[in-house]
């Protein structure tokens, strides 16, 4: 696999420069061939590193090994906006011929459905390959704070700085859910990336984080030497640990499941609208194939990607078709209060 870390502004032009002529060769070919000696496009939302980017790999790694005529694979990394310039990128720059796909976060779907600011896209329209599956969230505190529980974290007079992503990711709209409640944190914003998060935690420049478990695939060593341990989840994974939606009142729940939809969808491989049918059931077919393969498996465990529960892209689009329906303006106008620059 060929892998580039480029400029924003050398992607957009590279890329929308061969779209056309590439969709239009590439009409022609029978389906079962139409991959042969082509490449892969898989472009990313964060930069690498980081739990996003590192999950994105192991996948356009091991995906083209299933696509009839094995494709080259590329990945290229197009941050901005917690995903939202990656995505808005492919739906509106991007051929729909099948050649390119994305991985733009865990989150900015849900930007999609609340119709937040800077969204060109609608999450419902896109063409979904799929999902490795759902995935769980907690609190990380350093254990070098003295805090070993969250009640020591909401009894302490200390306040304590949680690096987060974007204002409008759960990394920063869970922490200031529970500011609301009393817990001493204050939000900084402004990492680009969970791995930039993750140097902060080491340095001793954050004190903690709200993220998926997945973050750490690559630094379980943080959990293993106890820099790093859990105080809160979301779902009940880790006996003892108490849940979230103990801690946030019922009042706000259904803004809370708006925030953590991310959860059941876990890392979303989508395309632009319309790819042809065909060839979007080739990718999803290779999709699966590829989450039951012992050497995906394999790697995907070691950098804690789900194993064994995958989503079909046609489940992803029934899910996401749902959530749309479910994001009532009452839900929605809570969710960008809650996700408004600080």
């Amino acid at each position: 696999m060929i892998t580039h870390c480029i400029s924003r502004r050398g992607f957009v032009a590279g890329m929308a420069g061969g779209a056309l002529a590439r969709s239009a060769s590439a009409s022609a070919a029978p389906a079962s061939e139409f991959y042969r000696g082509k490449t892969l496009t898989t472009v990313v939302g964060f930069a690498p590193g980081g739990g996003v980017d590192t999950a994105a790999r192991v996948v356009a790694r091991h995906l083209v090994r299933f696509i009839p005529g094995t494709p080259r694979s590329i990945v290229q990394n197009l941050e901005g906006a917690a995903g939202i310039v990656a995505a808005n990128y492919v739906t509106t720059r991007t051929a729909p011929d099948g050649l390119t796909i994305a991985v733009p976060g865990r989150s900015w779907f849900v930007e999609g459905v609340a119709r937040g600011a800077g969204v060109r896209f609608d999450p419902t329209t896109l063409s979904y390959v799929g999902s490795p599956g759902a995935v769980n969230s907690v609190v990380y505190i350093r254990t070098a704070t003295g805090i070993r529980t969250f009640q020591e974290l909401m009894a302490s007079t200390r306040t304590f700085s949680f690096g987060a992503l974007a204002s409008n990711t759960a990394t920063a709209m869970v922490p200031a859910m529970l500011v609301r409640q009393g817990a001493p944190i204050k939000v900084i914003f402004g990492y680009g990336s969970s791995a930039r998060v993750i140097v902060a935690l080491e340095q001793g420049e954050a004190d903690g984080m709200f993220t998926v478990e997945s973050t750490f695939g690559h630094r379980k060593d943080l959990i293993e030497r106890k820099i790093i341990s859990i105080i809160l989840q979301n779902k009940p994974e880790h006996p003892g640990v108490p849940l979230l939606r103990d801690i946030i009142p019922a009042s706000d729940h259904k803004v809370l499941d708006l925030v953590m939809a991310l959860e059941s969808f876990g890392l979303p491989v989508m395309g632009p609208p319309g790819i042809p049918p065909e060839r979007l059931e080739m990718l999803r077919t290779a999709f699966l194939a590829m989450c039951n393969d012992a050497e995906y498996r394999a790697e995907a465990q070691r950098v804690d990607l789900p194993v064994g529960m995958p989503l079909s892209g046609a489940r992803v689009a029934t899910m996401m078709n749902e959530l749309k329906a479910s994001a009532t303006p009452e839900v929605v106008a809570g969710y960008k209060r809650l996700g408004a620059p600080q």
